[in-house]
């Protein structure tokens, strides 16, 4: 608990035998003192008992002029208290020096805004951006051990400590799927991990300029900008994981129990292969199909809101599709409240795949991956052909000029399909 009170020093009275009147700072059990331009002398005091030697304040005029000081003080310790918790008393004592001399001292919660910030996305749909910047969230409460964090502690050195903290394995507690919180050991980040953190992590920094900060009006109330000296640079270049046909097949062929999470991963890992690389959010939003379809038109979850075309993407159902597609179309959804959910399922059954098949850290990309390589490689395609099979080409003017044919991307999914035959 934080108190503030008026009192002076008894062993500090001047030669004039006064006593400087002081803001007494009582913070984590310890004191500490601000001046103030009142002094008192031994008529305007008394003992705080008749068997105490403690000499306190009694002169009501000294304690009016004290008061309104003493009020502000309150009313900012009862504001922040969570802030003022991390801080010593000498540091309590330094932040109320301030409002005593007319300096600005709001504390911005990061975390506050931050977590904010993640429920907006999550208002307008955006899931799996919210996704990875709750990851950065946790991270922080972890690394803090605290919901409350002044963004003043984000600084150069908070983020070349921070990267050392991702970059190690490290023990956190999460609430699974029960809604139980369950303890482990968490894996450090790689290298793209850990630039993918810090991106999203000076995005959220950025956001929260954008909120508090108006320079047309001169409004700077986060002064500081870190990433200024600290870089996170450009990411790093990703390293090819494709699969073999070998690999595939060996993955496509595995005996697993029915209705396992390892029967899921395999089935859509396939579905997404003859899909022409649909991610799991897209598998995930497939309508009941009902057998007469002939082709998926949908708009790509991951780029829908960033290209003027929405993504939009048309696929043929081939043959080997068709019975994945009526397992799971329409299904996933009633069987996962979120993507995220399904996302997780998926990940521990490729790791049991991964064991059974002896195929080493199988992701759910690497479908999407192996079809742009085997169009591309082994199938002898150009590389703008494979960026319009994997959907990763925004469609221009001349295009819907010339109306849609999507002729070359059948032949590109039926050639890459004959890899299996």
């Amino acid at each position: 608990m934080t108190t503030v009170s008026a009192t002076i020093i008894k062993k500090d009275q001047k030669s004039d035998r006064t006593w400087n009147v002081k803001i007494r700072v009582w913070h984590n059990k310890k004191p500490a003192y601000i001046d103030t331009n009142h002094f008192v002398i031994m008529k305007q005091l008394g003992r705080k008992s008749k068997e105490s030697e403690t000499l306190v304040i009694k002169d009501n005029f000294i304690l009016d002029r004290v008061a309104p000081d003493l009020k502000r003080y309150r009313d900012w310790i009862s504001s922040n208290e969570s802030y003022i918790k991390r801080l010593s008393a000498f540091e309590v004592r330094d932040k109320l020096a301030e409002l005593r001399d007319g300096i600005s001292i709001e504390v911005i919660d990061f975390l506050g805004f931050c977590k904010n910030f993640i429920d907006s996305k999550k208002k307008v749909n955006k899931v799996s951006s919210a996704k990875t910047l709750t990851t950065v969230y946790n991270s922080l409460v972890d690394y803090f051990k605290s919901d409350y964090l002044p963004i003043t502690e984000i600084n150069y050195n908070f983020l070349k400590r921070y990267e050392l903290y991702l970059s190690n394995p490290r023990e956190i507690t999460r609430k699974n799927h029960s809604g139980l919180s369950r303890t482990y050991v968490q894996k450090g980040v790689r290298e793209a991990g850990l630039h993918n953190h810090m991106r999203d992590l000076r995005l959220l920094f950025n956001e929260a300029r954008n909120e508090f900060n108006d320079e047309d009006l001169g409004i700077i109330k986060i002064a500081h900008y870190p990433f200024k000296k600290y870089k996170v640079g450009t990411a790093p270049l990703t390293a090819h994981r494709d699969r073999s046909v070998e690999e595939i097949l060996k993955l496509k062929n595995c005996e697993l129990p029915e209705g396992s999470r390892a029967e899921l991963a395999r089935d859509l890992g396939m579905l997404s292969l003859y899909l022409l690389g649909m991610n799991a959010a897209d598998l995930y939003e497939l309508p009941v199909m009902t057998g007469n379809e002939d082709r998926i038109n949908y708009n790509r979850a991951k780029t829908r809101n960033k290209r003027l075309d929405k993504a939009f993407f048309s696929v043929k159902i081939v043959d080997e599709a068709r019975p994945l597609l009526r397992k799971y179309a329409g299904n996933l959804q009633l069987r996962y409240s979120s993507t995220q959910g399904l996302n997780s399922a998926i990940n521990e059954g490729l790791k049991v795949l991964s064991e059974k098949t002896d195929v080493s850290e199988i992701d759910f990309y690497d479908f999407r991956h192996t079809v742009g390589t085997w169009i591309r490689r082994k199938c002898g395609y150009s590389t703008d052909d494979v960026a319009e099979a994997l959907n990763q080409k925004t469609r221009t003017v001349t295009d819907i000029y010339i109306g849609d044919d999507w002729g070359l991307i059948d032949r590109m999914q039926a050639d890459m399909l004959d890899l299996l035959n």
